[in-house]
This record gives structure tokens, sequence and C-alpha cells, in this order.
């Protein structure tokens, strides 16, 4: 992966196969880099992703009083639109089991969403749109592609799509073949800890400290590390099988923190799935690699660009993280620029139309300002609001629709 060692431009890598480069930048050869991108390139994992989308949404047409109303009009335009969708309750109760299983992982689902604040008087309510779980893949970029589009549309055609602090895009990912490698999870987890500070760049300042999308680099396990070798070190020190436990540090809590003070039942420390890149599923779904990963830190997406941004975003990225992961050397400063030219890079490696969309997110990157340059920067706060506490304590038990539909998913392709 990139960092402030110069390593070859898009333009100038030898990969054996034609591509439009959007690099015109001049770097000398880094020749480990060099090689892995030329040797190591047939063998990119591709993904398959799941998206959730959580809004603040009010009818253009209906004065409605409940978040159920509003979710039932909501089915009815998507179906009416030919855009298959369910609606479900966001906790699984006897009943609710009996009646749907599970929501399919080919369909759009909506469901409430405890995290959003609702504004009953104004008629908005916080909903979240499940996608379907679509292929990254090159070549396959027109179907989920059309799916963002048509949604977007019948949403900003029917609906006023606004957004608040609390809202977000979340993008889960896993290998096309549905289960992880241990060697995949580990380069996603450096390369993570390592760009951190260059993907906080990328989003608004509320996602840099939201309680929501805390640091992976300063959560319970790594936050004492003094550097990103000790951090590197944390994670090979747990052997090259251990799945789970890998996700268990990518994820652990301190009892003590905010967080731990508002849901921990038993005063110690835990897992949690409030961080920036989640983990958490991979322990849920029985380890052994199955399961999702997921990032939580980007903002709304009241637009299909936005969306179609960050799926680039984490999809270039995690494909990167897995060829390149290993060449990372943790001494050197990770630089947003190069890691920029290189997703741009492998979304037009992809052969994914409208880079220009993700070139523009590049462009709208916002350093810390240097006050702000401390080290523990997006650690859990010190207190949360009341309201932050009620939400996350409401957030626990509630069903994990994406494990779901990735379970379903799995019964498809296996």
């Amino acid at each position: 992966m990139p960092h402030n060692t110069r390593y070859p431009s898009p333009s100038s890598a030898s990969t054996g196969r034609s591509h439009h480069s959007s690099s015109s930048s001049s770097s000398s050869y880094y020749s480990p880099v060099r090689d892995t991108v030329a040797l190591n390139r047939p063998f990119i994992p591709d993904f398959r992703f799941c998206m959730e989308l959580g809004l603040v949404l009010r009818s253009r047409t209906l004065d409605h009083k409940s978040s159920a109303d509003l979710e039932r009009e909501l089915s009815r335009i998507l179906t009416k639109q030919g855009i298959v969708n369910s609606i479900i309750s966001p906790r699984q109760t006897s009943s609710s089991y009996a009646v749907q299983e599970s929501p399919s992982s080919r369909e759009w689902t909506i469901t409430s969403e405890a995290s959003i604040p609702a504004h009953p008087k104004d008629h908005r309510f916080g909903i979240k749109l499940i996608s379907p779980f679509m292929k990254f893949a090159a070549g396959k970029h027109e179907s989920w592609l059309n799916k963002i589009y048509a949604l977007f549309h019948t949403l900003n055609a029917d609906f006023e799509v606004t957004s608040s602090h609390q809202c977000f895009t979340h993008i889960h990912i896993v290998p096309v073949c549905g289960f992880w490698k241990y060697s995949q999870l580990e380069c996603l987890a450096k390369s993570a800890l390592y760009f951190e500070g260059c993907l906080d760049e990328l989003v608004p300042p509320y996602r840099r400290k939201s309680v929501w999308a805390k640091s992976n680099r300063y959560n319970a396990y790594f936050g004492s590390a003094k550097s990103m070798r000790q951090c590197f070190d944390r994670i090979d020190k747990g052997g090259k099988l251990d799945i789970n436990g890998l996700a268990t540090r990518m994820n652990w809590c301190s009892a003590n923190s905010a967080t731990g003070l508002s849901i921990s039942e038993d005063g110690q420390d835990f897992m949690t799935d409030t961080y920036r890149w989640s983990f958490t599923s991979l322990v849920i779904e029985g380890g052994s690699g199955f399961g999702t990963v997921a990032f939580k830190q980007p903002p709304a997406s009241t637009s299909a660009s936005e969306a179609i941004s960050w799926v680039m975003v984490v999809g270039c990225f995690a494909r990167l993280a897995c060829v390149l992961g290993d060449s990372i050397k943790p001494e050197d400063k990770p630089l947003t620029k190069s890691l920029g030219e290189w997703l741009v890079y492998e979304a037009s490696w992809c052969q994914l139309p409208h880079v220009k969309m993700l070139r523009d997110l590049l462009k709208q990157a916002t350093p810390e300002m240097k006050e702000g340059l401390n080290k523990g920067k997006g650690k859990d706060v010190e207190a949360i609001t009341i309201d932050e506490d009620q939400r996350l304590r409401k957030k626990q038990g509630e069903r994990k629709v994406v494990g779901e539909k990735y379970r379903r998913m799995l019964k498809h392709i296996h």
C-alpha cells in the first residue's frame, strides 16, 4: 500500500494489463511493490458488498404520524418502480420470526433506525435501507450502479431526503467466494489501522469523533501502543490462524470507557461494532472466516453519487489491502494523496465508470487542524450525552440484518 515511500505511479506500474490511469505523477520505482502488483494481480480477491443507508426521510405528499406508516409508503413506491423490497422489524420476536425468517439477500430491506432521532412533529423519521448483496467485480458494475441509481431516483422524487450527524453509510464487504482467509483479514486490519488518519480526512469532522464510529487504532487493545509498529506486532502476536482473535482485537472496548459504561453488562471489557471498521460479524458468524467486515465511518449518502463514491473507496481499498498490505512499512508516514492516487488507479483497473465521483470525494479531503493532531484522536469520548446513551442501549439486541442477508446469500453461492 502507498505511503511516503516512493512507489511506482499507477501509470508506470507493470501489470501486464491495459488500464486507464488517472495519475501523471512521476515516481521512482519501489521494486517490492512493483513486483507485488505485477505478480499477484491475477490473485487479487474480488468482493461482494452490502450497503446500509441511514437517512432521515419525509414523504412529499403525506404527513405520516409514525415510522411504520412512512416505511409502508416507501415500500409501496419502491415496489411500484420495480425495486423489490421488504419491511422488517428491527427486533426479532417470536411472531415476526414466524412470518419472515430472514430478509432476502437479493432485495432491498427497509427498517427503522434507533441511532437516528425522529422528528414526529415534522413527520421526519430515521429509516435504514439495506441493499442486496452485490458484486463489486470488474465487468459487473452495471448491476450495482443501476440498483443504486434507481433507489435514489425514487427517494428524491417522492421523499425529502435529509441527514443528521447520526446518519450514516455503512459498507459491508466479503470476498466473492463468501468467506475470508486469515491473510486477507490480517492485511485489511493492518491497512485499516495504518491509513486511519487518511480516511479520517475524507469524512466530516463530526464523523471523526462519533460514538458510533470510534477509532480502531485507539481502542482498548491498540490504544496503549506507542507506534504503528507495535500495533502490527500486536496483530502478529495472535498467530496466523486465529480469525476470532484478530476480530476481537480490532473491536475491543474498555468497560471503563464512555461506551463501556453505557452498555457493558458485567463491567468487563468487551467487543462492540461501534468502531470505524467492524470485524464483529466474523465472530458472530462462527469464525473460520465467515462474515462481513464493515466500514462504518462515512456520513449519510443523500445522493447516488455519494453512495457510489463510498462503495468505490471501500471496494478499492479492500482490493489494495489484500494485494499490498504486506508491503506496508509501519515506520513510514501514510499520505492521503498517495492513497488517493492508488484508489483511483484501482477503480480504473476495475473499469468502473464515473471515477470522477471518487476523485471529487478525494479532493474534499480536509486534514485535522494542527491543534487537533494529538495522540488518541478518534478514541472514545470522555463522556456521551444522555441521548447517545439511550440510543446505544436501544441498539443492543437489535437484529443483525446484514448478517441474516449474508447467511441467505451463502445458500445461493454454495
